[in-house]
C-alpha cells in the first residue's frame, strides 16, 4: 500500500475525534439527535482546522446505514465510501475551481434527482466564498426552497465575502485557532502510535509554527519524522528525534538565542549582540523570520513583565517560560515598549532594504541605545525626589537632556555653591526661603538661586557673580519680585528689611552700610519708584486667572526638558 501522509491517515471520522471544536461536535450531535436537520450549513474558520474533515463526519452522520445518527459506524458501505469520496451522494465540489454561473446550473439540475443508496443527497461546497456573484445568485433559488433529500454544507476560510442573502438561509457554524497545547497532545499520540520517539521539546516549535492549523502541524511533524530518519536511521535505532531536528526543518532558532540577544541588550553589551547577530547568520537563518521569533520574545516578556500567564496564551515550555520571565527582570515596561516598536519598523523596513542583516544590528543597537536612557518612569521619580529634597545628598545622579530625552549623568566633585551666603545669620533663613519658593514660584527661584547673600543690620544684600551694571538684573527683578522678597523676609525675621542688589563679589566684612552705598533702586517696602519700569511690560490676562493651577508634576517635566505646553486636553 503506498504511504499515507499523517494528516490524511490520523484525519478525525467521529465528532469526538475533531480537537478542539467541541461548540460545533456537540450542537451537530445534538441536533442529529433530535431530528433538526438543516438544508444547509455554512462552516468557518482558519485553514487545517477541521471544516472540511467535519462536514465529512457529518455526511456519514446522516447517511450512515445506521443513521441518522450522532455516532457513525465507519463500518458500512456508505461510511465507507464517504471516506474514501467514492460515494455517489455525497459531492464535493471545489468553489474555487467550480466558481461559474454554468457549473452552479448544473448542481441545479442535478439537486432534483434522488440519492442513489442514501437517504439524502449532500454537497460539501469548499472555499465557496470563490464563487462569483451571478453564481450565487443562481444557488440563491435552490436554498430558498431545496428538495427535501439535498443537504448543502459549505466551507469558507472568508465568511464576509458571501453574501447576507446565503448567510440568512444558513445555519452557520464557526471553527476557533487550536491552541498550542491541544496540538501537542494530539502530536504525541500520533508519534506514541506510529512508534517513533520525540522530545517534548521538539513538539513546541512545531505546534507554534502550525499558528493553529492541526493539518499544518501534522505536516511539519511528518517532515521532522523524514528528517530525523535520514540523520539518525531513524526509529529503527533507538534514538529520539529532538528539538534540533525541528528547527532545522522550520529554520527557526531556539528561544536561548532570544534570551542571550536580550541578556546582552540589558547590559548594554554591544559587541556580545553582534556576536549573536553573526552567529545567526552563519546558520543561514531567514532574517525575517529571525525577527518574528524576536517580536514573539518581546510580546512573552512584556506579557510577563505585566503578569500575565503566558503558558496557554502563547504556548510555551517550562523551560521558554523561564527564559522570558528572567528576560522580564532586566527591562521596565517602558523600554519593552520602545524596543517592540523598533522591532516593527525593522519588519517595513526589511521590504525596502537589500541588506537585512545591516538593519538588524542597527535596530538592535538602538534597543541598546534605549537601555541606556533613562525611563519616563525613573525620571519623574528623579523629579519627585529633588522636589521633596531627598536627592539633594552627595552622589546622586543629575539629569541632563541628550537627543531630546532626560539623561542621567553621574555628578562632578563638589563645589562651594555661589548661592551659600557668607553670613551665617541669614544663611538658614534665605535657603528655607527659596525652598519655600521653589514649586510655586519656580522662575524667581531659579533667579535666586545662583545669588549669594548677607545681612548688614536690616538690609539684604543680593549680590550676583561678574561685573557690570545691574541693569540686567533691574529688568528681570521686577518691583513686585522684590516687594516679594522683604515682605516674605519681614514676616519670616520679625523685623523691616531693605534689599540691596549688587554685582561683583559680595560684600567685603565692615560697619554696617551707610544710606548712600544702599542701591537707589532697592528703595524701602512699598516704594513704586525703587526699580525703573521695564521697556516693554506685558500686561496679565485676567481671564488666564480663571484657569486651573499647572500640574506640578507636567512643569518639572517640561522644565527637565526645556519644552513648553503646545496644546492642552480636556475642559
Amino acid at each position: 500500500m503506498a504511504y499515507q501522509v499523517l494528516a490524511r491517515k490520523w484525519r478525525p471520522q467521529t465528532f469526538d475525534e475533531v480537537i478542539y471544536q467541541d461548540n460545533v461536535s456537540k450542537t451537530l450531535k445534538n441536533s442529529i439527535e433530535k431530528g433538526r436537520i438543516s438544508h444547509a450549513y455554512l462552516f468557518s474558520g482558519p485553514r487545517g482546522v477541521g471544516k472540511t474533515t467535519m462536514a465529512r463526519i457529518l455526511a456519514k452522520a446522516l447517511n450512515c446505514e445506521s443513521g441518522p445518527t450522532a455516532r457513525p459506524c465507519g463500518q458500512c458501505s456508505n461510511c465507507r465510501e464517504i471516506r474514501s469520496t467514492t460515494s455517489f451522494d455525497v459531492i464535493e465540489i471545489d468553489g474555487a475551481s467550480n466558481r461559474g454561473i454554468d457549473d452552479i446550473r448544473e448542481l441545479r439540475e442535478n439537486v432534483n434527482f434522488a440519492p442513489v443508496k442514501s437517504k439524502y443527497k449532500i454537497y460539501i461546497i469548499d472555499e465557496v466564498h470563490m464563487l462569483t456573484p451571478p453564481a450565487f445568485n443562481a444557488l440563491l433559488k435552490t436554498l430558498e426552497e431545496p428538495p427535501a433529500h439535498v443537504v448543502f454544507i459549505f466551507a469558507t476560510t472568508e465568511v464576509h465575502q458571501i453574501p447576507d442573502t446565503i448567510l440568512s438561509r444558513c445555519q452557520k457554524y464557526f471553527f476557533k485557532k487550536i491552541p498550542v497545547d491541544p496540538i501537542i497532545g494530539h502530536l504525541k499520540h500520533i508519534v506514541e502510535r506510529e512508534g517513533y520517539r520525540i522530545s517534548e521539546r521538539a513538539l513546541y516549535p512545531i505546534a507554534r509554527a502550525a499558528q493553529g492549523s492541526m493539518r499544518d502541524a501534522q505536516s511539519l511533524l511528518d517532515q521532522v519524522i523524514s528528517f530525523s530518519d535520514y540523520r539518525q536511521g531513524g526509529a529503527a535505532a533507538g534514538l529520539e528525534i529532538g528539538e534540533a531536528d525541528a528547527l532545522s526543518i522550520l529554520g527557526v532558532v531556539p528561544l536561548e538565542s532570544y534570551a542571550k540577544l536580550l541578556a546582552s541588550i540589558g547590559g548594554t553589551d554591544a559587541a556580545a549582540v553582534i556576536d549573536e547577530v553573526a552567529r545567526v547568520s552563519t546558520l543561514g537563518v531567514d532574517i525575517p523570520r529571525y525577527i518574528d521569533g524576536l517580536l514573539d520574545m518581546l510580546r512573552s516578556v512584556r506579557l510577563l513583565r505585566n503578569g500575565v500567564s503566558v503558558r496557554e496564551l502563547l504556548g510555551l515550555s517550562d523551560d521558554e517560560i523561564r527564559m522570558a520571565t528572567e528576560a522580564s527582570r532586566i527591562f521596565h515596561d517602558e523600554e519593552l515598549s520602545l524596543m517592540f516598536r523598533i522591532a516593527v519598523e525593522l519588519q517595513g523596513d526589511l521590504k525596502y532594504s537589500g541588506n537585512e542583516r545591516l538593519n538588524l544590528e542597527m535596530s538592535l543597537l538602538d534597543m541598546i541605545a534605549v537601555k541606556k536612557s533613562p525611563s519616563l518612569a525613573s525620571i519623574v521619580a528623579r523629579l519627585e525626589q529633588v522636589s521633596s529634597g531627598a536627592a539633594d545628598g552627595p552622589g546622586a545622579p543629575a539629569l541632563r537632556p541628550r537627543h531630546g530625552k532626560a539623561e542621567a549623568v553621574s555628578p562632578a566633585a563638589p563645589e562651594k555653591s555661589a548661592a551659600s551666603p557668607p553670613g551665617a545669620a541669614i544663611g538658614k533663613e534665605w535657603e528655607d526661603f527659596l525652598n519655600r519658593i521653589k514649586d510655586n514660584k519656580q522662575y524667581l527661584h531659579f533667579i535666586l538661586k545662583p545669588a549669594s547673600v548677607e545681612m548688614r543690620d536690616d538690609t539684604l544684600c543680593i549680590t550676583y557673580p561678574g561685573g557690570g551694571d545691574l541693569s540686567y538684573y533691574s529688568r528681570i527683578l521686577e518691583e513686585r519680585s522684590l516687594d516679594f522678597i522683604r515682605n516674605e523676609l519681614t514676616r519670616q525675621l520679625g523685623k523691616s528689611i531693605r534689599v540691596l542688589i549688587r554685582s561683583g563679589e559680595a560684600l567685603p566684612a565692615g560697619p554696617p552700610l551707610n544710606e548712600s552705598e544702599i542701591d537707589e533702586k532697592s528703595g524701602p517696602p512699598g516704594d513704586e519708584n525703587s526699580i525703573p519700569v521695564p521697556d516693554a511690560e506685558m500686561l496679565p490676562n485676567p481671564a488666564v486667572e480663571e484657569f486651573e493651577r499647572p500640574n506640578p508634576t507636567v512643569e518639572k517635566i517640561k522644565d527637565a526638558f526645556h519644552g513648553q505646553i503646545i496644546e492642552k486636553g480636556g475642559p
